[in-house]
């Protein structure tokens, strides 16, 4: 098989680079691998509780779970705005 590539515009039609290649199975599982034993680190070094006071939310709750809930919701308000940002951006044009 021939690899694809990539070429410049109005340029004589000469190859610049190679396509980038894809990931091999290896390299998804290795990476998987690490983000698990990364993951099974974090929570066992953040086993403590915190205490917990937002809105209607009282408790507490394992550290762990605090900081991933906390993260995981500040990723999904992150790309709601830059989602809105763009279709506000796109209704001008």
């Amino acid at each position: 098989m021939v690899s694809p590539l990539v070429y410049a515009q109005g340029m004589n039609d000469e190859p610049i680079s190679e396509a980038p290649k894809e990931s091999t199975g290896l390299a998804t599982v290795g990476t998987a691998a690490v983000v698990a034993i990364a993951l099974i680190a974090f929570i066992g070094q953040n086993r403590s509780d915190a205490e917990v006071t937002w809105l209607f939310l009282d408790g507490t709750w394992p550290l762990w779970i605090v900081i991933v809930v906390s993260a995981v919701a500040g990723a999904v308000l992150s790309e709601v705005v830059g989602w809105l940002l763009r279709r506000r951006r796109r209704q001008k044009d």
